[in-house]
């Protein structure tokens, strides 16, 4: 990276290590700031009454006072983050100044202070920074600031990377993020064994989730970073929208010197090695350009500053597939015949095949200091991202022609305006609208779609064909009051999402071959195809408020108590679920100025995944339906087509639909932990926590149309559909072609009864910088066994579902991670 500040600080690599499988985040205390607290008393320990206290931020000079109360105490609420100069003065006291105050996003910032006659000093001035345990905080939380996001490396320049530096929190099973979108991609990491869809993540306040699948939505350049963080265990009600973890990123500002960055990053693939499993025999090629910069400074000294970041990449490479070269020469001999003469696809691909990336990140800030009471803040982000035969699909068996695209673009504007109403009370308002518009295209747009199970598929895959539009319109108000020892803050938030939709999936007809020769036979064993209109247009509206109270009741003891309310408004044909009361409660106990106990219980409500019910208004059976078919008959309408797609629906067949459970209800997590945090020196804490997660009514989709299962035998094989049984079949419970609705084939019903189980435990070590070097690192052991790891799993039996209770795919049994940054012994750091 080329900085225009120039620095001969070099710093190490951060590492992380994964062990095994997936599985974690929740809750916080701020959003969007800090808070700073503290005491002013004299040399006898007596406390100062009234003494003048002012926080200023010496970047913009932004100021804000208060005056100590009847036990020496002051506090600010709703700090921006950053370091700030605070100066305290009493009359007959020399002027006591700390340069070095740091608030951070969520934080409690404590400063002892204590003042000394005149007579012996005019001004007492420190630089030193507040111990690393924070006594008053009922939750421990991961941040990560600016230096530790600019420092450390990451070659996919997304900072939701630095999300698994967090103790207990893993990569999802489908780590593909919103803007690489693939067919229903999540937010790619889960919590506490909890769904990797539940995840929230905000971005200076408000919400940046892809509500239609549960991943992200905006991209942003860490160079627009300043700091985010994510909170293991957080029991505030202020914290809502997802059962699952939540985010919190505040983006950088300008400052009254102007400061700027650029970099250039190339990766080349010649010096790669060749992927072991891959067919080819030569070296895949590989070009990617990154450049970015970022800027800012003051429009009007003290008042007005901007802040620009962005970056671009371009990416080619190539890649291959798993398919075996005979398997595919079979095939290819087999179409080029003339065979299935209306299958589209009619080539596989032998040898290595071009994929391609671009995207572009780019957002701007604003803020204004109105006067001395209030700060505006207004934020455009925009992302742009196209991803060529890259972006889903991507099994080592997909053929190119079965292989996904994706273009996306996101944008957003976001309004804020900070007012300090009074020395104790703080207002924050927030406001955005945004939109995302994404199409997803397969190579063979035409179809059908062909799989030879274990072997290979090309042609139209069953899904990723399709496009949606997805608008954002948030509004939402926090209060925060001092009021003796406890700290209140209360909010709501209302949030409209409009959804149009265009899901394809099936439309161009998809068939299942157990084996080659049935291929090459024309005899599959399934056929699938949709039916219908594609589209579906609705909205939803969310509804939050909260009320939360952190009360100090001693400088040992701090309790937090609080309760959010969620309701999610949901298209007339879906039951909207009202009864949504979350209560949380927190303590933190310091038995020494060494020790910390902390202990909570929560409830965290989710939201409903729009694509399921999307699922439910679309294949409805009078929107759209599917037809499938079995054995003889599916062999009957591939070669009546010539393995083409039915230009009507199949009479022989009963159509298939997708519904919503009349008694649906919103899916919630009960969160309980508890932990001890030790000071072992001045500069580095141990933690150990225990954490417990319960996924309740958590969604499933069921097939209530089958009748219940039977034994299956040589006698009644004929009877239950099956012309030939082989013998490891015998005795196995089988469905039979019958139906409990006889005018539905399958009826697939979108469940909430399913449940999951998180038990773990986590070690962290953290050294903050000091002595040219800081470090952490955590180890979790966990346990995560559920009956459904998302919303479209299926039971093998819907009649015994209690069997389906096992490790889940969210379940990662070991995980250790490890960074650190630190100064090479020589050269000097300029200012």
């Amino acid at each position: 990276m080329i900085s225009i500040t120039s620095t001969a600080r070099i710093r190490a690599a951060a590492v992380g290590i994964s062990l095994l499988f997936p599985a974690f985040a929740a809750g916080q205390v701020s959003r969007t700031t800090g808070t700073v607290q503290g005491s002013v008393v004299v040399q006898t320990g007596n406390a100062v009454v009234g003494a003048s206290i002012q926080l200023m931020n010496p970047s913009t000079k932004q100021t804000r006072v208060a005056a100590t109360d009847s036990r020496g105490t002051f506090l600010f609420a709703g700090v921006a983050v950053g370091t700030y100069q605070l100066r305290a003065e009493s009359p007959g006291f020399a002027a006591y100044q700390n340069n070095a105050v740091e608030v951070s996003l969520g934080s409690v910032t404590s400063v002892a202070i204590r003042l000394v006659p005149a007579t012996v000093e005019q001004q007492v001035t420190v630089s030193g920074e507040p111990p690393p345990i924070d006594v008053t905080q009922t939750t421990l939380a991961t941040t990560v600031g600016p230096e530790r996001i600019a420092e450390s490396p990451v070659v996919t320049r997304s900072y939701l990377n630095f999300v698994l530096l967090a103790p207990s929190l893993s990569q999802s099973n489908n780590p593909r993020n919103a803007a690489a979108s693939g067919v229903l991609a999540d937010s790619g990491f889960t919590f506490a064994g909890l769904r990797p869809r539940s995840n929230s993540l905000y971005i200076d306040g408000v919400e940046n989730n892809d509500e239609f699948d549960g991943s992200v939505r905006t991209e942003l350049s860490p160079e627009s970073i300043h700091e985010f963080q994510v909170v293991n265990n957080g029991l505030s009600a202020e914290s809502g929208g997802g059962a699952g973890g939540s985010i919190n990123v505040v983006t950088k500002s300008g400052a009254n010197i102007h400061h700027g960055d650029a970099f250039l990053f190339v990766q080349n693939g010649a010096l790669n090695a060749r992927e072991p499993l891959t067919n080819e025999t030569t070296q895949p090629g590989l070009n990617r350009e990154r450049v970015g910069f970022a800027l800012g400074g003051p429009i009007l000294h003290d008042r007005t500053f901007y802040y620009f970041g962005g970056e671009q990449e371009r990416s080619r490479g190539d890649d291959s597939s798993l398919i075996s070269p005979s398997v595919a020469s079979s095939i290819n001999s087999f179409l080029s015949s003339g065979a299935s003469a209306r299958l589209h696809t009619r080539q596989l691909n032998s040898g290595t095949f071009q994929v391609e990336r671009a995207e572009t990140e780019a957002s701007g800030r604003l803020d204004h200091q109105i006067n001395a009471r209030h700060s505006l803040l207004l934020k455009y982000a925009s992302t742009d991202n196209r991803e060529i035969g890259d972006a889903f699909n991507l099994t080592g068996l997909a053929d190119p022609s079965a292989r996904g695209s994706s273009f996306t673009r996101d944008q957003g504007l976001t309004a804020g305006l900070n007012s300090v109403l009074s020395a104790s009370t703080v207002n924050d308002a927030s406001f955005q609208i945004s939109r995302r518009k994404q199409v997803l295209r397969t190579t063979d747009q035409t179809g059908p779609g062909i799989q030879i199970a274990g072997l290979a598929e090309f042609g139209r895959p069953y899904s990723g064909n399709g496009e949606r539009a997805e608008d954002h319109y948030e509004v939402l108000n926090t209060t925060s009051m001092l009021r003796g020892r406890h700290l209140l803050k209360f909010g709501v938030d209302l949030d409209q999402i409009h959804e149009t939709a265009s899901v394809s999936d099936g439309f161009a007809a998809y068939y299942i071959f157990p084996t080659l020769t049935a291929f090459l036979a024309g005899t599959p064993d399934e056929y699938l195809q949709s039916w219908g209109s594609p589209g579906t247009q609705f909205a939803v509206t969310r509804y939050a408020g909260f009320v939360q109270d952190h009360w100090t009741l001693t400088k040992r003891l701090t309790l937090d108590a609080g309760v959010r309310y969620e309701f999610e408004q949901l298209p007339s044909a879906v039951r909207s679920d009202t009864n949504n009361f979350a209560p949380r409660a927190g303590i933190a106990f310091a038995p020494s100025d060494q020790w910390v106990l902390r202990a909570g219980f929560g409830i965290f409500y989710d939201r409903y995944l729009l694509a399921a019910v999307d699922r439910g208004l679309e294949w409805n059976g009078a929107t759209a339906l599917q037809q499938v078919g079995y054995g003889s008959l599916a062999a009957q309408i591939f070669n009546g087509v010539l393995g083409g797609a039915p230009a009507t629906p199949i009479a022989a067949v009963l159509p298939s639909i997708f519904r919503n459970s009349p008694n649906l209800a919103t899916s919630y997590s009960e969160i309980a932990s508890a932990g001890a945090q030790r000071l072992i020196t001045k500069n580095l804490t141990v933690s150990a926590t225990y954490l417990f997660a319960h996924g309740v009514k958590l969604p499933r989709t069921v097939n209530v149309n089958l009748p219940p299962p039977t034994i299956l035998t040589s006698a009644n094989a004929s009877a239950l559909g099956f012309s030939a049984v082989p013998p490891q079949q015998l005795g196995r419970l089988v469905f039979g072609p019958s139906r409990l609705n006889p005018v539905f084939d399958n009826v697939y019903e979108w469940q909430n009864d399913s449940c999951s189980t998180y038990h773990g435990a986590s070690i962290s070590v953290n050294r903050r910088w000091a002595n040219e070097v800081e470090f952490s690192g955590s180890y979790t052991l966990s346990k995560t066994i559920d009956d459904a790891s998302d919303f479209n799993t299926q039971p093998q039996n819907p009649y015994a579902i209690r069997a389906e209770r096992s490790l889940s795919a969210n379940d990662q049994r070991h995980r250790f991670v490890f960074s650190g940054t630190f100064d090479l012994p020589f050269g000097e750091e300029e200012g």
